[in-house]
């Protein structure tokens, strides 16, 4: 039986190499884990490993890359396509998707795959076609869409209706292959230490994790989902963006601390008091952008004030968060985090309440990432709002802009 939760096999011919770094890049961006001949095939005889990576129960899917040039290539026609063939005749939960690129139409792409593949066959595969050749970025995201869709349906209907669906998010080391995973969303090549482009979160980044969200509310049948991961603070919050906690698709992090089990953190549970409180002091009268510190793991303001003045903008005033006794404060339950969470949501709300009209709200933050997760489902009623990753460029450090996030859109 296909283990649902395993790898994306790509099929495709290394002439088109490019076009295949871009679809594995696009299936990372939306979760979906891969397996590559140029990256995981092992120091063994080629069709040895090829044929063992198509029988394995672990390999969940192929997308078949039908470009003109896989005419010539004998490991596709002779190993791959009959391997991916039988796999799909098991009928054991693999799928293929099957993509004419580089110009070939429907007719021609049934010849130069393989008299067993005929144009019946991948008819009724749904075959794709993309028009671009080559294809850029934004091509390469629809079809990991179309895996995507596939996979949640494909793990849901294997998952025990009692279950929820695991996901993680990583962003700064690429994580270890997990079985059981729903969906690993692999950002870690997109980024350099802590950060990435704005271009990246705007184009790319945002638009993908909206596409998961979307799809898990479509696919996943109402199941709740349980995030893991290392993000930084910046995609957390996104994360939580995407499930706000007024949408109809519940999300928990699992959070880890040393020295004791990891918990579920949720919005949704009954608060217990953490003991914070929150300060707002006006700043610049022509200001209309709201600064929110939220200090938790660390003091905010001394990197906030190292923060180089050009890059902010005039604030209206300045709201900290923080606990009145502890510098650094250890969150040691589910509950204690909500009551954090909902203290930062209350805080922005009263902000805006006394300086109306307001801009954009900049968070700056030294949160664990559960945290970060659960104030961005909190977001809902505001606006535009900027996060901040903080840079240790010396003892202090500073903030330097990251997601732009649009909660109410």
């Amino acid at each position: 039986m296909t283990d649902a939760t395993g790898r994306s096999f790509l099929s495709y011919r290394r002439t088109r190499s490019v076009e295949a770094s871009l679809l594995i890049a696009a299936q990372h961006d939306h979760g979906i884990p891969t397996w590559q001949d140029q990256r995981d095939l092992n120091e063994v005889p080629t069709g040895d490993e090829l044929r063992r990576i198509l029988e394995d129960r672990l390999t969940a899917n192929a997308l078949l890359w039908i470009t003109p040039d896989i005419e010539a290539s004998d490991v596709i026609r002779k190993i791959e396509v009959p391997g991916i063939h039988r796999r799909v005749r098991a009928d054991d939960g693999f799928f293929l998707i099957p993509v004419c690129a580089g110009g070939i139409d429907y007719q021609r792409a049934g010849e130069v795959v393989d008299q067993q593949l005929s144009i019946d066959n991948l008819s009724e595969w749904n075959l794709r076609k993309v028009s671009a050749d080559p294809i850029g970025k934004d091509e390469a995201a629809q079809i990991a869409l179309y895996v995507l869709g596939r996979r949640i349906q494909a793990v849901h209907r294997q998952l025990d209706p009692a279950l929820p669906l695991q996901i993680t998010l990583h962003t700064r080391a690429r994580p270890a292959f997990q079985l059981g995973t729903a969906l690993m969303l692999d950002w870690s090549g997109r980024f350099s230490g802590r950060e990435t482009d704005p271009a990246t979160w705007e184009q790319t980044l945002l638009p993908a994790l909206h596409k998961v969200a979307s799809a898990l509310r479509l696919h996943g049948g109402g199941r709740r989902i349980i995030a893991s991961g290392l993000p930084s603070i910046s995609a957390a919050t996104a994360l939580g963006v995407a499930f706000l906690a007024q949408s109809d698709q519940p999300i928990s992090w699992s959070q880890y601390t040393p020295g004791r089990p990891d918990q579920l953190w949720t919005i949704d549970v009954e608060r217990e008091p953490a003991g914070f409180t929150y300060k707002t002091t006006e700043r610049d009268i022509s200001g209309r952008d709201l600064a929110v510190l939220v200090s938790v793991a660390e003091d905010v303001e001394p990197a906030f004030s190292q923060t180089a003045k050009d890059a902010l903008p005039a604030f209206r005033a300045v709201t900290r968060v923080f606990h009145p006794e502890h510098r650094r404060f250890d969150i040691t339950s589910p509950n204690k985090a909500a009551d954090v969470a909902t203290t930062v949501i209350e805080a922005i709300r009263a902000a805006r309440e006394i300086y109306r009209p307001m801009g954009t709200i900049h968070l700056f933050m030294a949160v664990p990432v559960g945290l970060a997760m659960l104030i961005g489902q909190g977001l809902n009623t505001f606006g535009d709002v900027q996060t901040y990753e903080h840079i240790p460029t010396d003892g202090v450090g500073c903030y330097r802009a990251a997601a732009r996030l649009l909660p109410s859109a």
